[in-house]
């Protein structure tokens, strides 16, 4: 992989964004394949094109997960919350807005330990508090980070934060968790967010969201290698922003979220 260098995005095409004039409704997703652990995309596994594609992380739970078994009662897996409806109306919206050409039809999964990893420069896990990576998985996450990659960390909430303590310790010895000033270059990478805390979580609203980051040499001047929604869960805005569910100006809100880490990611 090699590193993003800092830089404008190529194309700017909008300062602001309506999002739901581009999102056609969809139907609801289709039930899980619980054989395949994974969503069954409508074309399949994307090959690597050299466009900009969502990137999902798969993993095990390791007996870990909700009702004792990892699934929820829609019988989708922790990892794959959301997919792949939140990626394709992320994209929908990058294509609007930005000079990226992303690809269209959902996103793509790999674990961790995958060698593809490292075509990637973003990639995205959700529901922490139930990850339990392997060696091989720890040590392909900790290459992609320092050899530039960027990590979204979402969908998580309350004591789920230790387990996603302990296993980031394995992954890099010694590096912090620390708040994401509303001065950061990540706010203000595409959208301006003058105040991040003030989008609210859509679900369990008693939790008030934090952002936290993992900086190269824990250093909140060097390079953000990822940021942390804790205590919130920008893709079930995304979802299910073409079914109403959410208040129009929260589900924008969450948009400029992604679009802004998206370009941080590939800026940076």
């Amino acid at each position: 992989m090699r590193r993003y260098a800092p830089a404008a995005l190529v194309v700017l095409a909008g300062a602001a964004v309506g999002v739901h004039a581009a999102l056609p409704a969809e139907a609801p997703h289709p039930a899980v394949n619980l054989a395949a652990a994974a969503p069954v995309w409508p074309d399949g596994d994307p090959a690597y094109d050299g466009r900009f594609t969502f990137l999902r992380i798969q993993f095990e739970t390791g007996g870990r997960g909700m009702r004792g078994f990892g699934f929820n009662s829609d019988g989708e897996p922790p990892w794959a919350h959301d997919t792949p409806r939140a990626e394709r109306h992320l994209a929908k919206i990058l294509e609007e807005v930005t000079s990226l050409s992303p690809y269209m039809d959902g996103g793509k999964i790999l674990r961790f330990d995958d060698p593809e990893l490292f075509r990637y420069p973003l990639a995205y896990i959700v529901e922490v508090g139930f990850w339990q990576p392997t060696d091989a998985e720890v040590e392909g996450l900790r290459n992609f980070l320092l050899k530039g990659g960027f990590l979204i960390v979402d969908d998580f909430r309350g004591p789920d934060i230790t387990n996603f303590q302990v296993q980031m310790h394995r992954v890099l010895p010694g590096a912090l968790l620390m708040p994401v000033e509303a001065s950061h270059d990540v706010f203000d990478s595409f959208f301006h967010i003058a105040d991040p805390l003030s989008l609210a979580p859509p679900t369990y609203t008693d939790y008030v969201p934090v952002y936290l980051g993992i900086f190269e040499h824990n250093d909140p001047t060097h390079r953000l290698m990822a940021i942390v929604n804790y205590n919130n869960d920008l893709a079930e805005y995304w979802e299910f922003a073409d079914q109403g569910y959410y208040p129009i100006d929260l589900s924008n809100e969450a948009y400029k979220f992604g679009v802004n880490y998206v370009v941080y990611a590939m800026t940076h």
